[in-house]
């Protein structure tokens, strides 16, 4: 048996035990022990990253915000507008929500898409109701009261859209049967609150210039055409010709060149200080999704779907 041995004990019933010195390597320890428990204790919103592991921190230390993590979904507001943004059997699509999504869920944010009317929407977000527009112009008037992303969700040209019927009128490239129609008797559809660029903007905006007839949507002002209602419907390429294959499938859109204006669709927050930060976090994001590749990937995979849907 190993003997044990003792510290030597001094006589007497309340004398006190001599200490041992400790160890250097203890005394590190001992001093190093409140840290680590400080440590421990820290809050744990640092591992948002758990959930979105591989941007949350690209994006901000692009704009030397700190990230911040909410439950809270943001609120969105959309338009019927395919192929960027529809509802299919009540649940958002398209390539702008796509990317949309894909933006934010990097940002460890969930989003949630609302569609109203553009006015209505607009407006919600300018009360501070909703968070966000989707793909929206920006225009002197809008950029009062929004917090404008800078790279944008996608470019078009805008052009006008005359009945299926009338193909000799796109022949001519020149522009004069364009402004035929444009000045004509006949009124050009319009849908309220829009943004058609700022040529056409400033030439609706010329009282008794040209007649208009208002809808509240792009899709009504299409039908309207298709009933000779209206002489022609204004927008961009593919929303015109998805809209005409959704209420007259196999028709061929008739689109007069050459176009008005090439404009970009952005994505676009309520006046907050909170979003301010998040668009530049959403831009620096976008922007290396759009560099890597990941955003033409996104909008090839949106444009299946969408055939797929119209397929059905």
């Amino acid at each position: 048996m190993i003997p044990r041995h003792f510290l030597p004990v001094r006589s007497g019933g309340n004398a006190a035990r001599p200490h041992a010195q400790p160890s250097l390597p203890l005394l590190a320890f001992l001093l190093a022990l409140p840290f680590l428990l400080a440590v421990m204790l820290l809050p744990r919103t640092a591992t948002a990253t758990e959930t979105a592991p591989d941007s949350i921190l690209l994006a901000a230390n692009a704009t030397g915000s700190s990230p911040v993590r909410t439950d809270a979904p943001l609120r969105v507001f959309i338009l019927d507008q395919p192929p960027w943004s529809y509802l299919h059997e009540g649940q958002p699509q398209g390539a702008a929500v796509d990317v949309a999504r894909a933006v934010l869920r990097r940002l460890g944010r969930n989003v949630e898409f609302v569609v109203t009317p553009f006015n209505r929407g607009l407006s919600l977000v300018r009360q501070g109701k909703l968070d966000a527009a989707l793909a929206v112009y920006r225009t002197p008037e809008r950029e009062q009261f929004l917090h404008y992303t800078t790279v944008p969700l996608y470019d078009e040209d805008i052009l006008l859209m005359v009945h299926p019927d009338d193909r000799a009128l796109a022949n001519d490239t020149s522009g004069t049967a364009r402004d035929a129609i444009l000045y004509g008797d006949k009124p050009v559809a319009v849908a309220l609150g829009y943004s058609y660029g700022p040529t056409l903007d400033a030439i609706f905006a010329r009282k008794g210039l040209i007649r208009t007839s208002s809808f509240y949507s792009a899709q009504e002002g299409v039908q309207a055409l298709l009933r000779h209602e209206v002489a022609a419907v204004p927008g961009t390429e593919p929303t015109l010709r998805a809209l005409l294959h959704r209420i007259a499938p196999g028709s061929t859109p008739v689109l007069l060149r050459p176009p008005y204006d090439y404009v970009s669709a952005y994505m676009a927050f309520a006046p907050t200080d909170e979003n301010a930060l998040l668009a530049a976090d959403f831009d620096a994001t976008l922007g290396r999704m759009r560099a890597s590749g990941e955003y033409a990937r996104i909008l090839a995979e949106a444009d299946r779907i969408l055939h797929a849907h119209q397929g059905q």
